[in-house]
């Protein structure tokens, strides 16, 4: 069951999997390990595919529940009946369908006798320096006999997570066994197996500790960050992150030009995966955060997962509740979530019929992407037909438009719900609301948002939980049942109705601009919250978020959202601390790939102002910003986020339209009405 405890002190599942293929040794460093209390574990079953494996027997003197597994169709549902946190191979002998790796992603440990390296194309050097053997697809005795083949200085093992690439994945621990004169294999196993043991021990002692260990991030306290994305939302987690000890160098691809004050923008585009895998791997990156919903919709973390690289964010899979809405349309009806009664057309004359039966007005929207414009109201049935038109028929919003959702229109406050979630565990934040329209009273086409304030005045308690328990637990539920586990920020935006909550759209991903907001309120690390989310210990980790308001106001371009110039100058913030190009940098030695670089830690701030920590009032967050002959200048729609935090929301908002007064460009536009519909409804 989803859940979203704080309670550190209680301990993980831990499925552990055996066979008769060995005695169970593996199985017993574990218990011994949780019975020293140095891994913070309970078991919840020990599994084995025959009723006599010798692991059994200490299970039995442990008082440990057995079940039985005789087929590997039956380990999935055994799984899910079982929830554990992780699963531990400990000898097992079936075969892993490709099933049971995508509901438990990141969470299936599994003991390779070979020294795994960290990339499909890496390699791993024993304590010599010689080069170690990997031995994919070789199982024990004749692993063990390449190394002995193979005249190799040291023998070793592997402690891994399963993924779809065989004998592949993220490295969790290697132990090594250096090879003495006249070994046979069963002289050299008995050795390596006592290694094998501490291994196991080690690496779940590592990841049920309160304080992820700098070991089990690869041996560094500082680690190297790739963001991906470039506008205000890249930029406010980017400046997050920057505030984390274990921070080390921040790169943003592509960035802007407030990314390139806290770091190194790398120009590659977001959507480009395979530079970024490359850019990643040539790099030595840590982690990598996939924010945009572009690149997830490409599969960008199911392609860093098989390289064997860390990464924050839903699989392809998982984030098709917001890439096509006609399956997320059809993901709510399949499991009965509240939302908007719909049909879902491709055929541009029966939509038309099918419009012209409905009550006025209507909702229609395109299913794919469409950089939040592809959801349009409409008043008649003309206006429907001409918009029905400009999808199916004229494409204007290209493949995104091959398909759409026609609902009814609801009536209500709209909000937006953000939690983080492990795949079986959430973190809910605070209750936000956006404002799509680009005009004052909610008037004017949709955007991508104008401005955001959390927490909302008019969503108490009572209300936040029921949105919880009925929409964000079983949504989040409903997916690791249809095997598409959700790790990352699960975003729904709903409108409350008269007979509830309903949610209008699912988002797979921080919103923008309610991450900027949201960023000047959370306390906790966000590298912490990551970490728990990609290794599945959310639940341990309690999140905090300072007892203040907070709002974001956006300066948009003239036009904006149609079309906008560029180039404008823009006046009132204080100059940059970066030149064009490579800044004032050093040339990166990663890559040949144009670079710039700050030599600031800081996000732009008002003149006079001093550089923020996390603490002042204001901060300005960029979304379309650049630096053209070393002129900060406009190169979006959405061109600053000017944020603030009070003690409440009045305040909040004063001190932000007070600073925006202070900034210029041609065409500059922004709502002045920003939170005044959340102050009437309080």
């Amino acid at each position: 069951m989803m859940s979203q405890k704080n309670n550190s002190k209680e301990k993980l599942k831990l499925a552990v999997l055996i066979s008769n293929a060995g005695t169970g040794t593996n199985l017993q460093a574990i218990i011994d390990g949780i019975e020293k209390d140095k891994i913070k574990m309970e078991i919840c079953a020990v599994v084995s595919d025959v009723s006599d494996a010798a692991g059994l027997d200490r299970a039995r003197k442990h008082n440990l529940k057995i079940e039985i597994c005789p087929t590997k169709e039956a380990l999935l549902p055994l799984l899910q009946r079982l929830n554990p946190d992780f699963v531990a191979l400990a000898g097992w002998k079936q075969i892993i369908l490709d099933e049971v790796i995508l509901a438990f992603p990141n969470k299936i440990l599994n003991l390779h006798p070979g020294l795994i390296p960290d990339s499909i194309d890496g390699i791993v050097k024993n304590p010599d320096g010689t080069e170690a053997l990997w031995n994919k697809g070789k199982l024990t005795n004749k692993a063990i006999q390449n190394f002995l083949d193979k005249k190799a200085t040291f023998a070793g093992s592997s402690i891994h997570f399963l993924t779809l690439n065989f004998d592949f994945g993220p490295v969790l621990g290697r132990t090594f066994e250096k090879i003495q004169a006249g070994d046979t294999v069963d002289s050299l196993y008995a050795r390596l197996k006592n290694k094998e043991n501490e291994l196991y021990e080690e690496v779940l002692e590592k990841l049920t500790s309160p304080q992820p260990s700098p070991e089990r991030r690869g041996g560094i306290n500082r680690q190297k960050i790739l963001i991906i994305g470039s506008g205000g939302r890249e930029h406010a987690i980017g400046w997050k992150v920057a505030q984390s000890p274990r921070a080390g160098q921040i790169f943003f691809a592509p960035g802007n030009a407030g990314t390139a004050e806290l770091g190194t923008n790398v120009a590659i585009d977001a959507k480009d995966i395979s530079k970024l895998l490359e850019f990643a791997k040539n790099g030595k990156i840590n982690l990598t955060l996939a924010l945009p919903d572009d690149p997830l919709a490409l599969g960008i973390v199911d392609e860093f997962q098989k390289a064997g690289l860390r990464i924050w964010g839903p699989t392809k899979r998982a984030a098709q509740i917001e890439w096509s809405k006609a399956f997320s349309k059809d993901f709510m009806r399949r499991h009965n979530l509240p939302t908007a009664k719909f049909e879902i057309f491709s055929d541009f004359e029966k939509a038309k019929n099918y419009v012209k039966n409905q009550s006025l007005p209507i909702v229609i929207k395109a299913s794919g992407l469409a950089l939040g414009k592809g959801v349009i109201i409409c008043e008649t049935i003309k206006e429907a037909n001409e918009t029905l038109e400009n999808i199916l028929v004229k494409k204007i919003f290209g493949d995104a438009g091959n398909e759409v959702v026609i609902e009814e229109f609801l009536v209500g406050p709209e909000i937006s719900i953000h939690a983080f979630s492990d795949g079986k565990d959430y973190k809910m934040f605070p209750p936000s609301q956006d404002h799509k329209k680009v005009g004052e009273g909610n008037t004017g086409p949709n955007t991508g948002g104008m401005g955001t304030i959390s927490p909302l005045p008019f969503v108490d308690e009572k209300l936040l939980k029921t949105i919880e328990d009925t929409i964000v637990a079983p949504t989040l539920k409903a997916l690791a049942k249809d095997n598409a586990p959700f790790v990352g920020v699960l975003y729904p935006g709903l409108i409350l109705t008269k007979d509830g909550p309903k949610i209008l759209e699912y988002n797979a991903r921080f919103g923008d601009p309610e991450t900027q907001t949201y960023m000047r309120l959370l306390e906790t690390d966000l590298l912490d919250i990551f970490d728990a989310c990609i290794d599945g210990t959310l639940k341990n980790l309690e999140i905090k978020w300072r007892p203040k308001s907070a709002c974001t106001i956006v300066l948009a371009s003239g036009g904006y959202p149609g079309k906008y110039e560029k180039g404008k100058e823009i006046l009132g913030i204080s100059p940059l601390l970066v030149e064009e190009g490579v800044g004032g940098g050093d040339s990166d030695p990663l890559s040949n790939l144009p670079l710039s670089k700050g030599r600031g830690s800081q996000p732009p701030r008002l003149s006079g102002s001093p550089p923020s920590k996390g603490g002042e009032d204001v901060v300005i967050f960029h979304a379309g910003t650049k630096m053209e002959n070393k002129n900060l200048v406009t190169n979006g729609g959405r061109v600053l986020g000017v944020s603030a935090v009070g003690k409440n929301l009045q305040e909040a908002l004063k001190k932000a339209y007070k600073a925006i007064e202070k900034i210029s460009f041609e065409g500059m536009q922004y709502r002045k009405d920003i939170g005044k519909s959340a102050l009437e409804l309080k």
